[in-house]
């Protein structure tokens, strides 16, 4: 953005406002008094009061960049105590077009024409080896090792100008990378190309939530959903025609509707795809906006503060993180069942498993931050500090909730343990804990047993959870609460009728 800045306090208003954008990184391109230079005629003359011309750099979209540049002009002057205004603010757009690129090949390999008149023969000879010579040259057997780019035209005069280590070669054509024909190609612009590829996105998603709407809907929804559908799709093809100037209007239509095919048995299904219910597709979705978000807010981090800052820390983190949370899942259920963590014997694959789960569990934290990045990316962040502020306290409240959620998902598991273990049904596994019922015969007289929460009763099977540090931890319905045995003294013995009492000793 190119701001026009009015900068009142005299010259030392002015050199303190042209250090202060230097220190941001801003570019002052020009300075002189109100009234004179570009604005002589426009603005009154005023004592004390000077126009910068600065360069911003912002990042974000287009659309409502000269506000985010006003408002930045702004927070500026408060942190710097300046008096300083926006007087004009006006897109410096520097849009790169895409040129098509080419090949350079030699061409004294095609064969000369047959002199007319000439035989048959000779004019079908001289057509095949033409066809095989271009065949040749499609496959890159000729290329002088010469890469160019722009119009068929620049092209062939690019690749025929001579260079200082060699002659100028009139011997020599060109063909394109891509192998399409881009003499009727129009000119595409790089944010262009981009708007059409989201553009498309977009209509291929309001096909796919239409379309998904309208596969467990009523008749009358059915209609107005399909109807959606159909328009989606054709503004998906218009799109893609116009995306893929290049290719035929039948080759581009062929892709979008092979790509819209791909999208309906992916969401809705077909054949023996059952496809994807609401839940999925809008959890789907909603990974996608949270990564989207995320990216937007740290998409203006260059690599040195990837690697100087972010890596380090990340790293540190999830490390840390994995090392930690694993065990997170498995002491709360562990603490449901009034065990220890160390009474369940876990493997280290099944903790990392359980602290991917609890970090999935904690995606509802991520949509603050990415709702930050979209505010931030369209310009809708007046006061960032003051809405960081808000995003912070809305970060906190998600994740009291999101801790909530989790020891509610231990809990209830830890309680449908306890229920099948009191109605003799299979317990569920948790993260590698896998709960089986299974006979205990003692190998010492009962009497002489040492047990811990109980008194073993070895005609009733019981709810192992396996061993672990010695002992075989069990859960005893009689007394709502484990019974450990120590595992030299007795033998397991898995059963599958937990509801048959267990056989005598041998």
């Amino acid at each position: 953005m190119l701001a026009l800045v009015e900068v009142r306090g005299g010259e030392r208003g002015r050199d303190d406002a042209k250090s202060a954008c230097e220190a941001r990184g801003w570019r002052v391109v020009d300075a002189y008094e109100r009234g004179t230079g570009a604005t002589a005629g426009v603005l009154t003359p005023e004592p004390g009061a000077w126009l910068l011309s600065v360069e911003i750099g912002l990042y974000g979209a287009v659309r409502r960049a000269e506000r985010g540049a006003a408002w930045r002009v702004q927070r500026l002057a408060r942190t710097a105590s300046l008096e300083m205004y926006v007087r004009r603010a006006e897109l410096l757009h520097a849009d790169r077009e895409l040129l098509p690129v080419w090949h350079a090949h030699t061409t004294a390999h095609r064969p000369a024409p047959p002199p007319r008149p000439a035989a048959r023969a000779e004019v079908w000879a001289y057509r095949l080896a033409r066809l095989r010579a271009r065949r040749l040259e499609r496959l890159r057997r000729f290329h002088v090792g010469v890469l160019v780019s722009g119009t068929p035209s620049e092209a062939r005069r690019l690749a025929r100008m001579p260079h200082a280590n060699s002659p100028r070669h009139e011997c020599v054509d060109v063909l394109s990378e891509e192998g399409i024909d881009h003499s009727q190609r129009r000119l595409l612009w790089e944010d262009d190309v981009r708007r059409r590829l989201a553009g498309l996105a977009l209509w291929l998603l309001v096909m796919a939530l239409a379309a998904l709407v309208a596969r467990d809907s009523g008749a009358v929804v059915w209609t107005l959903a399909t109807g959606l559908a159909v328009v989606a799709f054709g503004g998906a093809v218009m799109v893609g025609v116009r995306l893929w100037d290049v290719l035929p209007t039948w080759l581009a239509v062929s892709f979008v509707t092979g790509l819209a095919a791909f999208v309906l048995v992916w969401t809705v299904g077909a054949g023996d795809s059952p496809g994807l219910d609401r839940g999925q597709t809008f959890g789907a979705l909603a990974h996608a906006f949270i990564g989207l978000g995320l990216w937007l807010l740290v998409r203006q981090w260059t690599w040195g503060d990837w690697f100087a800052v972010v890596v380090p820390v990340l790293a540190t983190f999830i490390v840390s993180a994995l090392l930690t949370a694993g065990s997170v899942n498995h002491a709360l259920y562990a603490e449901s069942l009034s065990l220890s963590p160390e009474a369940l014997d876990v493997t280290s694959f099944w903790r990392f498993v359980a602290a991917l789960a609890l970090f999935r569990a904690v995606d509802p934290v991520l949509l603050v931050p990415a709702v930050y990045g979209f505010a931030k990316h369209f310009h809708y962040l007046r006061n960032e500090r003051a809405w960081l502020g808000v995003a912070v306290v809305a970060l906190v409240g998600c994740s009291a909730a999101v801790v909530g959620i989790v020891l509610e998902s231990a809990d209830r598991a830890a309680r449908d343990t306890i229920a099948a273990a009191e109605q003799r049904t299979q317990p569920p596994p948790y993260f590698g804990v896998t709960p089986e019922w299974t006979c205990v015969q003692p190998v010492v007289p009962v009497r002489e047993l040492p047990g811990q929460g109980g008194v073993l009763r070895p005609q009733r099977p019981y709810v192992s959870f396996g061993v672990a540090g010695g002992d075989v931890v069990l859960w005893d319905t009689a007394t709502d609460g484990p019974l450990k045995l120590p595992a030299d003294r007795v033998r397991l013995v898995p059963v599958d009728t937990p509801r048959a009492p267990c056989p005598a000793s041998p």
